[in-house]
């Protein structure tokens, strides 16, 4: 074989050695979105289960830091109906860490090389308008006209409870910033749809709409 034909191969290889890992890291992020809406989906069946609880009003939103007195908090309240621990019930050793498989985390997260165990980290959060002022209950199911629209819960990266759209982590998909990049939402009324960033965008008059029926929207009045 000559010198040129062997670069040759050597070109075609590496091209088909590319493809193919590009292919696997398409199924391999496919089957990390199924696996986190699957995640998402357990905590709608929680947020349900809570609402027969609670006279139909949604969890608090929480804030930081994590603690045991906030027993409404979403993330000490829905934990039990899935037959887990509140999070501030967690102790240091035993909290979600990225890279360790736990509804709290996100599938696929990478592991932090280093870590404080008293940390809480969550790759999920509850959707901060839906008790705008801390100080203030928040919102009953009913009082929100479309419900199936509305966002409840979405996949983020970071340490806070609550979240809005520039917060949202489209880690699914041809690349976190590409328009075609998804992020799992769990709505109010309990279902999950993969979004895209153009379709979960950080519009206040799709934010705030009230009357739109389709589409997705953070509140509702």
């Amino acid at each position: 074989m000559k010198p040129r034909e062997i670069i040759l191969l050597a070109i075609v290889a590496i091209a088909l050695a590319g493809s193919t890992f590009a292919w696997l890291n398409s199924r391999s992020s496919d089957a990390f979105a199924t696996q986190s809406a699957s995640q998402m989906q357990q905590w709608g069946i929680a947020l349900n289960l809570f609402l027969i609880d609670n006279q139909n009003q949604l969890p608090e939103t929480g804030i930081t830091p994590v603690t045991p007195t906030q027993k409404n908090a979403w993330f000490n309240a829905l934990p039990q109906y899935l037959g887990q621990t509140p999070l501030a019930d967690l102790p240091a050793g035993s909290r979600p860490r990225p890279g360790v498989d736990s509804l709290w985390i996100v599938p696929g997260q990478k592991e932090a090389r280093a870590w404080d165990p008293e940390v809480f980290f969550f790759n999920y959060a509850m959707n901060q308008f839906l008790q705008p002022d801390p100080e203030k209950r928040s919102f009953r199911i009913y009082e929100i006209d479309f419900p199936h629209n509305v966002v409840f819960m979405t996949e983020v990266d970071g340490y806070e409870p609550t979240t809005r759209p520039d917060l949202v982590d489209f880690r699914f998909g041809p690349g976190g910033q590409s328009p075609r990049a998804i992020a799992n939402v769990l709505f109010c009324d309990g279902h999950v749809e993969p979004i895209t960033r153009s379709v979960l965008s950080d519009d206040p008059a799709s934010r705030l709409a009230s009357q739109a029926k389709d589409g997705v929207s953070w509140f509702q009045e």
